[in-house]
């Protein structure tokens, strides 16, 4: 049974888009009351996906599978985008073990390089759940660097084949002396020993307790025990996972879902190979007919190399039944009267305005309807202007230096405000963005004052509030899980102006002049090569539009986006869109103010058939004041881009010819689309071999994006 993803895209994407892992399943055979369960081959396959964060529930619900020591586990659940009447839903954890064919190998250290190292428990006999003392003593003193060094340790229940509680809190009580406390498990637990898996019911018996990387060392976890000691475990008779026995249960908190509602997973499962987060169960889900029956215990084999195998362990696969949502087809007609955009905006629109801002090597190239300059805002005065400020741009003074970002004043043409690339001294990472602003058209450009309790690299982006600008400055977050990430308790710090920026004021982020009272907040330095982009959805309070001093919130459908790729909010007069290429969920529709969210399923574009993980970050798509969509897509090959039009009503996309004609390589890669009233607008960046970047702009308008037939 193969997954598909009812979006966008027919394949799997990044970020909150899934990754599909592959995963031949082996039903798991049942031996006699009292031993091991083992796996026994199998040809059914079953191929899962693998839910991000991103496409779980927001931050107070958490993100993973939270297993306890009685092996009960609680989890939340975003209904994925599926093809089909229904998903299934399932754990699944990736066992690494070492082969029982390795051979050694010089790069792994296979003793302890320290001195002996002997291992004493509280007691010798105990039972499921308890807590158990550790007492380890070494033969002669660890240094004192290595004992100031090791505040942790591996405590391993069953050999550290078994079960491993890492990161175990050590205290030394001199200086060949530690004390651990181990905690016994109430439950069955999944065992690798020589890449082959097994689970181990909860029995009495005896067993070691082990301890492994009590002075750290280069691969001590792949080293032998380093000291042990047995203990004897008094447990009732089995009732799970022995012959004729369910290994493992999950019940969901609803019997028929939507594709995006968010459901409570609970369950019980055995324990796994190492316990806790990051390295425990996760969600998967697959598609396919209701017919279809799964084991509830699957294990499959994958070889690493002549080492390592590795061992995919699928449990107690539930199906669930998901109704038909929105579709595009059925979607009533709006207009879209406002939109912002997340993260950086090399190309600037505004819906009220034909202007139209770039970033340029040149200078901020400000255009309005079509590509050619009206004027050049030069920013040969930006690295001057950032002396003193603690950061500097990457260009010597006297030299142009191009923005990252820009936003142009309605109400005052002169004035610009941009964000350009920085960092300390010549240290990168970590990498900045300045905000700076001119008032006469790139004679002078001066730092935006920074408010108090801010600093200038935390700058997180440049807004429209009706008549005025703010200069957003990301926060630290707050204590309670309901505050947004870069907010302070909820608040966002800003700098406003209303004259175009010859006076600026402190003060707080408040709702946009128009729509719902829902934004993007700021946005955080970093790297979209490197890592994901996590820019907050703010919720504001429904029904208001205070200016200021908003305490946001966030929806309990989307927390937060990946601004590495462009989303875009827009709004009509009684509803708002998110528009998001880099979700399984590209459109959704909110009638509460930004509260809660509905799935509109769009149709599948043949053209971008991706692998796991690898879906373009120049992807983009924006939705235009008379709701067509438009998508730049690249190709899998990375050669090629090409502009999609989804008309109002539409059952299928279409592409628009005559545009991105030519091959990336040669006419560069397609930035994220822009929108105004009239145009569609676009950059594209070459980067010829031994000369200066150079950016190309298009602008198409809106009246002549149309399809052949």
């Amino acid at each position: 049974m193969s997954g598909r993803s009812r979006s966008l895209y027919p394949s799997c994407r990044r970020g909150a888009i899934v990754a599909m892992l592959t995963a031949a399943l082996v039903l798991a055979g049942c031996n006699t009351t009292g031993h091991a369960l083992s796996a026994r081959p199998r040809t059914v396959a079953l191929t899962t996906t693998f839910l991000l964060p991103s496409s779980l529930c927001p931050p107070d619900q958490g993100d993973y599978v939270d297993q306890r020591a009685n092996g009960d586990y609680t989890a939340c659940l975003r209904v994925p985008a599926v093809a089909g009447a229904s998903v299934v839903v399932a754990l699944q954890a990736d066992l690494t073990g070492v082969s029982s064919n390795a051979t050694p190998t010089t790069s792994i250290p296979t003793s302890i390089p320290t001195d002996p190292l002997s291992l004493a428990l509280s007691t010798r006999t105990t039972t499921p759940g308890a807590t158990v003392g550790v007492v380890g003593h070494f033969a002669r003193p660890p240094t004192t660097e290595q004992r100031r060094a090791s505040t942790n340790a591996t405590l391993c229940w069953d050999g550290c084949d078994g079960l491993q509680e890492q990161a175990v809190a050590i205290h030394w009580t001199s200086s060949t002396t530690f004390h651990a406390t181990l905690s016994v498990p109430d439950a069955a637990w999944l065992v690798d020993r020589q890449g082959r898996v097994t689970v181990h019911p909860l029995q009495s018996g005896r067993y070691p307790v082990a301890v492994q990387c009590v002075i750290a060392t280069p691969g001590c976890e792949l080293t032998v025990p380093h000291a042990s000691a047995a203990i004897a475990l008094r447990a009732p008779r089995p009732t799970r996972c022995v012959t004729g026995r369910h290994c493992a249960t999950m019940t969901l908190s609803a019997t028929v879902a939507q594709v995006g509602d968010r459901l409570l997973v609970r369950g019980w499962a055995p324990l796994q190979t190492i316990i806790g987060q990051p390295f425990g169960y996760v969600l998967v889900t697959a598609t396919g007919s209701r017919a279809r029956h799964f084991p509830s215990l699957t294990i499959s084999r994958h070889s690493k190399d002549h080492r390592y195998v590795v061992e995919n362990v699928v449990l107690a696969p539930t199906r669930l039944p998901v109704r038909r949502g929105a579709t595009w087809a059925a979607l009533t007609r709006v207009r879209v009267v406002s939109w912002i955009f997340s993260g950086l905006s090399a190309v600037s629109t505004s819906p009220n305005s034909p202007a139209i801002a770039w970033c340029e090597p040149s200078g901020v190239v400000i255009t309005a309807g079509g590509s050619a300059p009206l004027h050049v805002v030069p920013t040969t005065n930006v690295a001057a202007a950032l002396r003193g400020s603690g950061l500097r741009g990457p260009e010597p003074s006297g030299a142009s230096t191009p923005c990252a970002t820009v936003q142009l004043d309605p109400h005052h043409l002169a004035s610009v405000y941009a964000g350009f690339a920085s960092e300390h001294g010549a240290s990168i990472p970590p990498q900045y963005v300045a905000p700076l602003y001119t008032t006469n058209a790139g004679t002078t450009w001066h730092t935006v004052p920074i408010p108090p309790g801010a600093s200038i690299e935390t700058f997180g982006g440049f807004a429209l509030r009706g008549a005025s600008v703010a200069a957003l400055f990301y926060g630290p977050g707050g204590v309670n899980r309901r505050d947004p990430a870069g907010t302070n308790h909820g608040i966002v710090r800003t700098e406003v102006t209303s004259n175009g920026g010859i006076t600026w004021t402190a003060s707080t982020l408040g709702c946009p002049a128009s729509g719902p009272c829902v934004t993007f907040g700021p946005y955080p330095s970093g790297d979209c090569n490197m890592t994901n982009a996590n820019q907050s959805l703010l919720v504001g309070p429904p029904g208001t539009n205070p200016a200021h001093g908003v305490h946001w919130t966030v929806s309990s459908w989307e927390s937060s986006v990946d601004s590495c790729f462009p989303q875009q909010l827009a709004s009509s007069r009684h509803r708002l869109f998110l528009v998001d290429p880099s979700s399984q969920y590209p459109l959704q529709e909110s009638a509460t103010d930004g509260r809660t969210w509905n799935d509109v399923a769009l149709p599948l574009l043949a053209a971008a058939k991706y692998g796991p993980d690898s879906v373009p970050t120049s992807n983009s798509l924006v939705l235009a004041p008379d709701a067509t969509l438009f998508a730049i897509i690249t190709s899998p090959s990375q050669q090629r881009q090409s502009l999609f039009r989804l008309a109002p009503g539409a059952s299928s996309w279409c592409r628009v010819p005559g545009v991105l004609d030519s091959s990336i390589a040669a006419e560069g890669v397609a930035g994220p689309l822009r929108v105004n009233e009239a145009d569609l607008a676009w950059s594209q960046t070459t980067y010829p071999s031994g000369a200066a970047l150079v950016i190309t702009r298009h602008v198409l308008a809106l009246s002549h994006a149309h399809c052949s037939h």
